[in-house]
């Protein structure tokens, strides 16, 4: 179809994305949502954090490009400190505080 010539044929199966996993390490929630990408890795990491207590140290892994920017307006959002951000083994991690 002529469209499909600009948007790409739709009937092409969406690449599959790892889901969310969140793991316990000592006093430290680490939440993985590594190969999500916007809006959903936010609302991942949201899901994730909400019912953690006040004091909660977080690492987020992340390898979406944008998500310094989108992380630091959510916890500005949210209340939650945003500690600091490094880029590992095709990853970013941030650490952040609840």
């Amino acid at each position: 179809m002529f469209l499909d010539r600009w948007f790409g044929d739709k009937s092409i199966e969406k690449k599959s994305v790892r889901p969310t996993a969140v793991e316990r390490r000592g006093d430290e929630v680490i939440v993985d949502v590594c190969g999500q990408t916007c809006p959903g890795y936010l609302l991942a990491i949201n899901h994730a954090v909400d019912p953690l207590p006040r004091g909660s140290r977080i690492k987020l892994l992340i390898t979406y490009p944008p998500c310094g920017d989108d992380i630091g307006a959510w916890c500005g959002a949210r209340g939650i400190t945003f500690v600091d951000m490094a880029h590992e083994a095709n990853k970013w991690v941030i650490s952040l505080k609840k």
